[in-house]
């Protein structure tokens, strides 16, 4: 191979890379804003938590345990699973 297309090849490996990187950013500004959306979702459902009293907050998972009993089930299979985890290595 000649130096000609030596330098060719770096050339075109120096754009794909730099197109990786530009896609990279892309994605990183993506997800960057995403995070940023759920800071500040969950920021709010705290703020709007802490000004329910305790007797609220207890109907309120009532219901939405009534409402989704699959997703409850799933969610506690899940916590009792990462739980059993973390303790076992103890």
């Amino acid at each position: 191979m000649s130096d000609a297309e030596n330098a060719g090849g770096s050339r075109s490996a120096s754009t794909g890379g730099r197109s990786a990187a530009d896609r990279f950013s892309t994605i990183e500004g993506a997800a960057g804003e995403k995070l940023r959306e759920i800071v500040d979702s969950s920021r709010d459902k705290l703020e709007a938590l802490k000004r329910k009293s305790l007797e609220d907050v207890y109907h309120d998972a009532r219901a939405y345990i009534r409402e989704n009993p699959g997703k409850t089930l799933l969610g506690a299979l899940a916590a009792g699973f990462l739980l059993g985890k973390i303790l076992r290595r103890r």
